[in-house]
C-alpha cells in the first residue's frame, strides 16, 4: 500500500497474514486510513466511538469535581542535566466558580523547586475542600515530570505519592486513544481541537518560534533576551493547551453521556483514598525520629561541618534510600499495568498478540499452555514472572523460542482457564531487610557515635572516609607489585575498608582471591557480595583456581536462588542458617547478596 486512500479500500478481515506485529494492528491502521479518507472526503474533522472495554477509553474518566485541575508544563530537556520545567500551568474553577489560570515561571533550579512545591501545595491544599478533585493532563509529561522534580529535590515526596496513589491524574490521550478514532493524521491535541470547536489565543506559528528562542536563552544562561513579550506569547500558548485540555474532558464527558444515554454501561474509575498503609506509614515515622538524632546540631551548610558530623547527615539520609528507589519500580509496573494488549506490543518487557496452541504439560491446576506470537522485540528469556493486561499475577515462562514464535507459560490455579492478549514481566524484589540493615547502623551511631571501636566498623569508616586499618603496614612499597601489596596485607586487615580499584582487564578478581587465599592460610573467615550471584560465582571459581595452584585446602559454599548441584570444591544451599552455620566449620570462604549478610 502506497497511499492512505488504497489501504482505506482493503476489505476486512484482511486477505493476507502479515509477516511482523499482529493482525489487530493492522486491522487498525486499516480503519485509521478510512476514517481520514472519509473526512477529507467530507472537508472536516469527524470522529467515531470504539468498542467499549473496561478500564480503557472513556472508561477512565472520573466523575467531574468541581475542584477539578488542568495541567501543562513548558520544559527543555537540554537545560544542564535532567531539563528543566520552566513553566507551570494550571486552570481551574475559583471560589467563586469562574474559570482561572496561572502559570508559574522557574528559570533556576532554585526556582524550578518552588514551583513544583507551590503546585503539590496547591493540589493538597484544594484537596481539603474537593476531595473528589482529580489533575487532566494530555499525553504522560506532566506526571513523570512531576516525580522527577521530586526525586530530584528530594521534597514533597509523601505528597505526591498520596496524589499518585488516589489516582489523581488522568490522562486525555490515553482516553481518546481508546476512545475514539478521529479523522486526523495526528492525536496531538492541536489536532483534535476542531472535534470540539476549540479556538487558541496564541498564533501556533509565532508561539513556536517564540518557544525556540525562550529555551535556546535558558540553555544559554541569557535571561534577558527574554522580554515580556516572549512570555506573553509563552503563557498564552501555555493557557490554550490548559483551557483546551478542560475543553476536551467536557467534549468527552457529553459524548460518554450520550452513549449511557443509548444505553450502554461505562464504569467510573474506583475512587482511592491515596493514605499510605499502616506499614509504610510506621516506617516513615520511625526513619523521621533517627533522622533527627543523627542530624542534631549538623549546620546545613557543608562547609561548616566536620567530618563526623558530615558522615552522620549522610547516614540519615541514605536510611531512606531503598523505598525512595522502589518508587521508580512500582511506577514502572504500573505504567505497564495501565497498557492496553495494542500497547504492550511496543513493549520490550511484554509479548503481545498470544494465540494460544497447545497444552504442553504441567498439572489441572497449574497447566503449562503454548501461546503462539507474531514478530516483536521482547527482552522475555525465560523464568520470569507474567502479569496479564492489568497487572494481575498470570503465571510463570517455563520456555520460549524467539526462532518458532512461541511461549510456553506456566499457570497459576486461578488463571488455567484463562487466554490472554499479551503478558509483560516485571521484577520486584523486596528490599526492606537491607534497609532494616541501614536502620540498625543509624541507630547504633546515634546511640554511641560515628567513631570508636564497636560494631559497623567497615560501613562508619566508609562514611568517615578514614584510611584503612592494616596494622601500620605500608600500603605499598616502591618495588612492590599491587598483587604482592595486597598479599602481604591481607593478614593484617582489622575490620575497616580496603579498596583495590582498577578498571575492567586489571587484576581486582586475580588479586581478591589471592588474597582470600592468604586469609584461609592465617584461619580467616570470609565472605564475598556483589550484586548478582553470577558475578560472586566468578570470584569463587577464582579462588578455588588459586588454591590449586598454592595447595590451599579450601572449601567454599555459595548461597544461590535455585537449588544446584554441589562440586567438589563448592557447595551451593538456598537457605540462609545452612550457609551461616557452614562458614567456619566446614567452609573458609562464603559467597552472598546484600541479603544474606
Amino acid at each position: 500500500m502506497t497511499t492512505t486512500a488504497a489501504l482505506a479500500a482493503v476489505s476486512l478481515p484482511l486477505p493476507w497474514k502479515p509477516e511482523r506485529g499482529a493482525v489487530q494492528s493492522y486491522e487498525k491502521i486499516r480503519e485509521q486510513a478510512r476514517i481520514q479518507v472519509q473526512g477529507r472526503a467530507n472537508g472536516q474533522v469527524i470522529h467515531e466511538t470504539l468498542p467499549l472495554a473496561p478500564g480503557f477509553g472513556l472508561a477512565c474518566l472520573p466523575e467531574p469535581s468541581p475542584g477539578d485541575i488542568f495541567l501543562d508544563l513548558e520544559g527543555d530537556p537540554f537545560v544542564g542535566e535532567g531539563g528543566l520545567e520552566f513553566l507551570f500551568g494550571i486552570a481551574f474553577n475559583n471560589d467563586n466558580g469562574s474559570q482561572t489560570y496561572t502559570g508559574d515561571w522557574a528559570f533556576s533550579r532554585a526556582e524550578e523547586k518552588t514551583a513544583f512545591e507551590r503546585f503539590v501545595d496547591f493540589v493538597i491544599n484544594r484537596l481539603e475542600r474537593h476531595p473528589d478533585l482529580h489533575i487532566y493532563h494530555f499525553a504522560p509529561y506532566e506526571p513523570a515530570a512531576l516525580k522527577r522534580l521530586m526525586g530530584r529535590y528530594a521534597t514533597r515526596e509523601n505528597e505526591l505519592d498520596r496524589m499518585l496513589r488516589a489516582g489523581l491524574f488522568v490522562d486525555l490521550f490515553a482516553v481518546v486513544r481508546h476512545g475514539i478514532r478521529a479523522s486526523v493524521e495526528s492525536y496531538s491535541i492541536k489536532k483534535l481541537e476542531p472535534l470540539y470547536g476549540f479556538e487558541r489565543a496564541a498564533s501556533l506559528t509565532d508561539a513556536n518560534k517564540t518557544m525556540a528562542k525562550m529555551q535556546a536563552c535558558i540553555e544559554l544562561d541569557d535571561l534577558d533576551g527574554i522580554n515580556d513579550q516572549d512570555r506573553t506569547i509563552v503563557q498564552t500558548y501555555n493557557r490554550d493547551d490548559c483551557m483546551s485540555t478542560w475543553q476536551l474532558r467536557d467534549w468527552l464527558e457529553n459524548l460518554r453521556a450520550e452513549l449511557v444515554n443509548k444505553g450502554a454501561v461505562i464504569e467510573r474509575p474506583v475512587a482511592k483514598t491515596g493514605e499510605a498503609g499502616p506499614d509504610l506509614t510506621d516506617w516513615q515515622q520511625k526513619i523521621a525520629v533517627l533522622i533527627d538524632r543523627l542530624t542534631n546540631n549538623v549546620p546545613a551548610d557543608i562547609s561548616e561541618r566536620t567530618p563526623e558530623q558530615h558522615a552522620r547527615w549522610l547516614l540519615a539520609y541514605i536510611l531512606d534510600w531503598h523505598r525512595r528507589e522502589d518508587k521508580a519500580i512500582w511506577w514502572e509496573f504500573f505504567r505497564l499495568g495501565a497498557l492496553s494488549a495494542e500497547d504492550l506490543l511496543d513493549e520490550r518487557a511484554a509479548l503481545s498478540g498470544l494465540s494460544f496452541v497447545t497444552a504442553a504439560g504441567g498439572t489441572a491446576k497449574a497447566p503449562i499452555h503454548r501461546y503462539s506470537f507474531p514478530i516483536q522485540d521482547t527482552d522475555l528469556r525465560g523464568d520470569e514472572d507474567l502479569r496479564s493486561v492489568g497487572g494481575a499475577r498470570f503465571g510463570k515462562v517455563e520456555a520460549i523460542s524467539l526462532e518458532d514464535r512461541t511461549i510456553d507459560i506456566k499457570k497459576r490455579q486461578d488463571t488455567a482457564s484463562f487466554h490472554p492478549e499479551a503478558v509483560f514481566a516485571h521484577l520486584i524484589v523486596p528490599s526492606q531487610v537491607l534497609a532494616d540493615a541501614l536502620v540498625r547502623i543509624g541507630e547504633y551511631v546515634a546511640d554511641n557515635g560515628m567513631t570508636g571501636d564497636g560494631r559497623y566498623q567497615a560501613g562508619r569508616d566508609l562514611l568517615m572516609l578514614a584510611g584503612p586499618r592494616v596494622g601500620g603496614q605500608a600500603l605499598k612499597g616502591s618495588d612492590e607489585t599491587s598483587l604482592d601489596a595486597a598479599i602481604r596485607i591481607a593478614p593484617y586487615l582489622d575490620g575497616g575498608v580496603f579498596p583495590v580499584q582498577g578498571p575492567p582487564g586489571s587484576g581486582k578478581t586475580h588479586t581478591g582471591a589471592r588474597m582470600i587465599c592468604t586469609l584461609a592460610q592465617s584461619e580467616k573467615k570470609t565472605g564475598i557480595t556483589a550484586n548478582s550471584h553470577k558475578v560472586i560465582r566468578n570470584l569463587v571459581d577464582e579462588v578455588i583456581e588459586a588454591a590449586d595452584e598454592v595447595s590451599v585446602p579450601i572449601q567454599c559454599i555459595q548461597k544461590v536462588s535455585a537449588k544446584e548441584s554441589n562440586l567438589p570444591r563448592l557447595q551451593f544451599t538456598t537457605d540462609n542458617a545452612a550457609l551461616l552455620a557452614a562458614i567456619g566449620s566446614t567452609c573458609q570462604v562464603a559467597g552472598g547478596t546484600a541479603w544474606l549478610w
